[in-house]
């Protein structure tokens, strides 16, 4: 055991605070040039605030769905379009895991939209029949488009004729000029119609290639060799665009042969570019700044000094040579667009604070480690004195507080909050219905897919956080490694490191270390070559730091005396 070599982790722990506030002085005007927006005339910093349609809404990780802000977080920002633009947000479903059904979100692990309508699925493999659901393993879906129904399905090789169905290994779909029938196979139609019987299928319908086309299961009249499909219709490959992401999809009339698509809009590839923000785009002629934005990043990378004034990302800032002159320091540096002195303020992703003892930088904010009253979580800070369903225990879910009648379904790259259900169980990050899954190390399966076993259905697997441990279990042994290889009963780890928070000691360990798992099915998904804390029961992963150093420069200063 020795200590944590010279890193010297003292010289990094000083005062107390828990509400810092930025420091400010001859430099905020540079602030206001490029660090800030202008809201109808309100300056906002766009790390603690959104403008929406020229409304100011304070709060941290909002973005705009039309008028509203909204959390994508917890909530998701529909959007359709007939002629001009309709958004609404839907609440409780983060926007990590849902799809929209025009203006309303849904779970699509669980769910299924059809025809505008959100449906229950019935089974895993399950698929629209007009406005209902169906089962692919048990049920069909037949009936020409207008008036589907659902049958029962009587074995595997049966299959839609009309609204009937029939057994392919003995009968076949006879069809004439205005209906079809059920025949023998031996039968003189079967062996007329045999092109007809042996046609392709889309979904559980026969269909002619050279007449029709297989639209996401919908079979669709082809009215030219042109034609393609874009969702569940066809568009005119030389005169329209299908535009949007998949499943929602909007068919436009191009307006030349230089104008492609643009999420659910199109634009003049000569004169414009489609300026994508988020998971939506906007059409902007060449010369915005966003079309530019690359090439104005890489012009403001620069760090340099010019005359009396300090080039920080692009911005100047005016020297204080009063300010080194008083604390005799090495010099100034950039925090963001400003200029900080590193001896007495503490740069916390652009924002300045004063320097004191146990500060630490969550997101824009600084805040004191020691406080038991205050939360970091993936960037974003919560007052629990502020909050009083959440107590000092309280959890985060990515950058959310977890309300106690909620679940944190949690993964290698998501952290999703849900309101929790009976029946439903966390696997990774997505939140399934034991009615339909399975879950074996964070991957879902169906309840009916061959060689389950039946006692392992309800397992939950997800990766759980350093950032929710307590102090007393944060600070007892604990040790990080990097995953070599994982097996149905251990996880092999190389390069481990056993570490003694409340002592700021490590201790090498010798390869390999091998950590036994009851149940392969309930442990996380880890990823060979990634670096993982874990104890005798969990492995952690710390969504609050960046890098190991700092993860345990943090526990080191969080466990101290």
């Amino acid at each position: 055991m020795f200590p944590l070599w010279g890193l010297g982790f003292a010289w990094l722990i000083f005062g107390l605070t828990t509400n810092s506030e930025p420091a400010v002085g001859a430099n905020a005007t540079s602030r206001r040039d490029c660090n800030r927006r202008d809201c109808n005339g309100i300056q906002y910093d766009i790390q603690e605030a959104v403008c929406c349609e020229n409304k100011l809404h304070p709060g941290v990780n909002l973005f705009c769905c039309g008028k509203e802000p909204y959390n994508p977080g917890t909530a998701t920002c529909c959007k359709i379009q007939h002629g001009h633009s309709t958004t609404a947000v839907t609440q409780g479903l983060s926007e990590k895991v849902s799809k929209c059904c025009d203006l309303k979100a849904y779970n699509p692990v669980n769910e299924i939209c059809c025809q505008s309508t959100i449906v229950a699925k019935p089974g895993p493999m399950a698929e629209c029949c007009g406005k209902e659901a169906y089962d692919k393993d048990k049920q069909l879906c037949c009936g020409p488009n207008e008036s589907k129904m659902i049958l029962m399905r009587n074995s595997s090789h049966h299959q839609c004729c009309g609204h009937n169905q029939y057994d392919t290994e003995t009968q076949c779909c006879c069809s004439n000029e205005e209906s079809v029938e059920i025949q023998s196979k031996d039968s003189s139609c079967c062996f007329k119609d045999f092109g007809v019987s042996a046609a392709p299928l889309c979904g559980n319908t026969t269909f002619n290639i050279h007449k029709h086309l297989c639209c996401q299961s919908t079979v669709v009249a082809k009215s030219s060799p042109q034609h393609r499909c874009c969702d569940k219709g066809t568009y005119d490959v030389e005169k329209q665009l299908c535009c949007g992401p998949i499943n929602d999809k909007k068919i436009l009339e191009m307006n030349s042969t230089d104008h492609q698509c643009c999420y659910h809009d199109q634009f003049n590839t000569k004169t414009e570019c489609c300026c994508w923000k988020k998971e939506s785009a906007e059409v902007q002629l060449k010369n915005s700044s966003c079309c530019s934005e690359e090439s104005a990043v890489l012009e403001g990378q620069s760090n340099s000094k010019v005359g009396n004034q300090v080039c920080c990302d692009g911005c100047s800032s005016v020297q204080k040579p009063w300010i080194n002159q008083f604390h005799g320091s090495p010099g100034q540096h950039c925090c963001g667009t400003e200029i900080y002195q590193p001896d007495a303020e503490i740069c916390c992703n652009g924002h300045r604070h004063s320097r004191l003892e146990n500060i630490h930088c969550c997101g824009i904010k600084a805040y004191n480690i020691k406080d038991p009253q205050m939360k970091c979580c993936a960037g974003t800070l919560y007052n629990l004195t502020l909050l009083d369903e959440h107590g000092q225990d309280a959890q985060c879910c990515g950058s959310l507080l977890q309300k106690q009648q909620d679940i944190c379904c949690s993964s290698e790259d998501r952290e999703v909050l849900y309101s929790a259900k009976t029946g439903f169980r966390c696997c990774g990050h997505l939140y399934f219905n034991t009615t339909l899954w399975s879950c074996c190390a964070e991957r879902l399966r169906s309840i009916h897919e061959p060689g389950q076993d039946r006692r392992k259905m309800n397992n939950e697997s997800r990766l759980q956080s350093v950032n929710n441990m307590n102090k007393t279990d944060l600070c007892k042994k604990m040790r990080i490694g990097t995953v070599e290889s994982v097996s149905l009963h251990s996880i092999v780890f190389k390069s481990v490191l056993k570490i003694r928070g409340k002592k700021a000691k490590v201790k090498a360990l010798p390869f390999p270390y091998i950590l036994k798992t009851d149940d392969h099915c309930s442990s996380p998904k880890l990823i060979p070559g990634k670096i993982y804390f874990f104890n005798k029961v969990n492995v952690f992963t710390d969504s609050n730091h960046d890098t190991v150093l700092q993860s345990l420069h943090f526990i080191f200063s969080k466990c101290s005396a």
